[in-house]
Formats: C-alpha cells, sequence, structure tokens
C-alpha cells in the first residue's frame, strides 16, 4: 500500500514551484482524501496521488509526502512529457512526481475527456468493490509499475473509477470535483455495504 519506489527517469526541465489556478482545488481534494480516509498513513508516509490535466501533460502531488493537509505549491509536480521508450518524465518542480505517475500519464492518454484522476487506498472500498459492482483489475502488480498502469487501462471502459486488486481505487472525471464527489460517494455506499 506505500507509494511505491520510483520506477521512472525524471529530467528536470525547471525547477520552478509549479503554478496553476488549478493547484488551490486539488489541495482541497488532497485534504478531503485524507480527511476521510482514502489516503491513509502507511509506515510514516501518506499514500496516494492526485492530478489534474493541463494543456500540456499533467499536474500531480510529489512522491513521499508526509502529509496531504495545508499542502503548499511546492508538494506538486508539473509533468509536461513522457518518453516512454525511454521511460522518462520531463518535469517542472522541485520535488520527485509521485511513483504513480506512469498510471496516471496512460489513462490521460487513454481519453481526452479525463481532465482529474485520484488514487486512494480504502479498505472498504477494496473489500466491496464486488457487491458494489465496481470493476476491479484482474491481477495484482506492484505499485508504480507499467504493469500496473497497464492493468487498468484493461478494465478502465467508461467507469468512473476501478478498483485496484488487493490494492487500492482509482477514480477519474472530467473535473476534480467530479472525480473527488464520485469517490467520496463510493466510500459512502462502501460504509452501507458493510453494516
Amino acid at each position: 500500500m506505500k507509494e511505491g519506489k520510483i520506477r521512472f527517469n525524471s529530467v528536470f526541465v525547471s525547477n520552478h514551484v509549479p503554478s496553476d489556478s488549478g493547484i488551490e482545488e486539488l489541495k482541497d481534494w488532497c485534504g478531503k482524501f485524507q480527511k476521510n480516509g482514502l489516503t491513509p498513513e502507511f509506515e510514516g508516509d501518506y499514500t496516494g496521488n492526485l492530478s489534474f490535466r493541463l494543456k500540456e501533460g499533467f499536474m500531480i502531488t510529489s512522491s513521499g509526502m508526509k502529509s496531504k493537509k495545508n499542502l503548499t505549491d511546492e508538494s506538486f509536480v508539473y509533468i509536461k512529457d513522457y518518453d516512454r521508450k525511454t521511460n522518462t518524465f520531463y518535469v517542472e518542480g522541485k520535488q520527485m512526481p509521485s511513483s504513480e505517475s506512469i498510471m496516471h500519464q496512460l489513462i490521460y492518454n487513454s481519453s481526452t475527456k479525463i481532465n482529474s484522476v485520484f488514487h486512494g487506498h480504502n479498505d472498504l472500498i477494496v473489500a466491496n468493490a464486488k457487491k458494489l459492482g465496481l470493476s476491479v483489475t484482474e491481477k495484482e502488480y506492484e505499485s508504480g509499475t507499467l504493469e500496473l498502469a497497464k492493468e487498468v487501462l484493461k478494465v478502465l471502459g467508461n467507469n468512473k473509477l476501478v478498483v485496484l486488486k488487493n490494492h487500492g481505487f482509482v477514480s477519474l472525471g472530467k473535473t476534480m470535483n467530479e472525480t473527488g464527489v464520485f469517490s467520496l460517494s463510493i466510500l459512502k455506499l462502501s460504509k452501507e455495504a458493510n453494516r
């Protein structure tokens, strides 16, 4: 469940702190995810990663954050480009991008209608996935791997949320609000299903 090790190369095209109007909304959703137990603490770090699409690339939480509350702009990384052949991200910021950046990249590549991707962890959502009729990946892969990202794409279809087998979930939408609200609604349904 822990934020996995970095399995890609990062080239910093700039060490400037990322700047975009969407960062404030993403900070808010990071706080809500943590408050609701969707990015739980595991071995001293908080798991999960949230992003939103930009005209070029996407903005994502940095790797290994100790908390997702009260974030600053330095807590985010602007991923400007990705070279799949060399498995290299070209980034702007002061931190390494989340270890799950490959999964976010492949999801954004899969549809221009997806503008935000939130990856979280919650045992109730995972345990009640079948009962709630949620799509679940068939195989388990280590976090941060290309294999895990490809496994998500296999069941993504038109789903707004996919459960990663024995791992967590990834939700997506046209807006951050849509993605976040849907995630919280699934959490609520999972709690009700568990009673």
